[in-house]
């Protein structure tokens, strides 16, 4: 705990908190709690946005990181700063939207710590002042994703640097963006995307461990990151565009082998030959025409690599956006 022992602050996300403003007014190690939503256009999801609190005592840092089931590290994070809850709240609120690559305005979820932890990496170390503004030291948990048997987690520092003409930093000027917004760039963005295909995965794992545990468990531990990433690849070739129609490609490779889609005697040739009109729909419509077809009594004669009853049901994914 030594390394926390300078917090100031924690930085909360409503949403992987829930009840948050009910539970931290219960709270006597915390003061000054400031949700950063009131007061804007948002002030009606305040509860669920970000929330700045002052740190009274250490109950809420060893909470965190003694976390067992851990909900709590991966809701908040802490922050040192010499600035009071006030200033630090109109610097946080800087962060609320920023300009998109094509020079639209969106939320960012800048207090959910996968979120926070990826965004920053993005900066490659050189967290200018302009980012930093007050803050002196960000600490943020860096975890394990669920799809790993080693489950671990520890407490990553950013520390702002006071050298702006840093060539490290991977940031550009960007025409797009207003003097209010954050400095943004491809890197900053393409954190983001990082943090949505991250997600994804931890969904379809939850839901593989809960619906198809012995097809899942049957892909070595070590493997199925990169399974996940090139299944998901794939679909993206094919035309898949949605989190929904992502995690159906995923499934069926799950249960009807990775070359579902090519094999001539796979999924595809078989619903192909069931389906009269199939091959005049769209690929996003044929994916769903065919994950249905597969539920059905036709496709018991097609040669599935697993063992293991099909799932009576399409994966229930939606999206869930680092921004927005």
């Amino acid at each position: 705990m030594r390394t926390f022992s300078t917090a100031t602050h924690a930085l909360i996300d409503g949403v992987r908190y829930p009840d948050a403003l009910k539970r931290l007014y219960r709270r006597d190690d915390v003061e000054e709690i400031e949700p950063l939503y009131l007061a804007t256009r948002w002030s009606d999801l305040a509860e669920h946005g970000p929330i700045v609190v002052k740190l009274k005592r250490q109950g809420l840092l060893s909470e965190a990181n003694d976390s067992q089931d851990n909900t709590l590290y991966r809701a908040l994070s802490f922050i040192n700063s010499q600035a009071d809850t006030g200033q630090l709240s109109r610097h946080f609120r800087r962060f609320i939207t920023f300009k998109g690559a094509a020079g639209q305005e969106q939320l960012l979820r800048f207090a959910d710590p996968l979120v926070t932890r990826l965004w920053l990496e993005s900066y490659a170390g050189a967290l200018l002042p302009s980012l930093m503004g007050p803050i002196t030291t960000w600490w943020v948990a860096h975890w394990s994703p669920n799809w790993r048997e080693q489950r671990t987690f520890s407490w990553q520092a950013f520390q702002r640097s006071d050298d702006s003409s840093s060539g490290n930093a991977r940031v550009v000027s960007n025409s797009a963006q207003a003097p209010d917004f954050l400095p943004m760039a491809h890197a900053q963005y393409d954190a983001l995307e990082a943090v949505a295909h991250w997600q994804l995965k931890e969904r379809l794992t939850d839901y593989f461990n809960e619906h198809a545990r012995t097809a899942w468990h049957a892909l070595p531990a070590q493997y199925r990151g990169q399974w996940l990433d090139a299944q998901l690849a794939q679909a993206k070739a094919w035309g898949a565009n949605t989190h929904r129609q992502l995690a159906i490609w995923v499934d069926l490779s799950l249960h009807w082998g990775n070359d579902f889609s090519i094999a001539s005697d796979g999924l595809y040739q078989h619903w192909r030959e069931h389906a009269a009109g199939g091959a005049h729909l769209s690929a996003q419509e044929q994916l769903y025409a065919m994950d249905r077809w597969s539920r059905t009594p036709a496709a018991d004669s097609v040669p599935s690599t697993s063992h293991h009853t099909v799932a009576t049901q399409t994966p229930p994914i939606n999206n869930e956006a680092a921004h927005g």
